[in-house]
């Protein structure tokens, strides 16, 4: 009978599909900062308008 090169631990696969969904979720939570962080500091530096209303371009 043949032996297999390796075998498949049903539980750690599924621990191990848990550990990279958590990686991933890091992920999106950092990158979701970092461009939230991107938008209040765009916020807080735009260069102020000059002039008074509509019609100065």
């Amino acid at each position: 009978m043949p032996q297999l090169l390796w075998v498949i631990d049903m539980a750690d696969f599924w621990n191990s599909l848990k550990l990279m969904g958590l990686g991933m979720l890091g992920i999106l939570v950092v990158m979701a900062l970092i461009m939230a962080i991107i938008a209040v500091l765009n916020a807080v530096t735009k260069p102020k308008e000059k002039g008074g209303g509509p019609s100065s371009k």
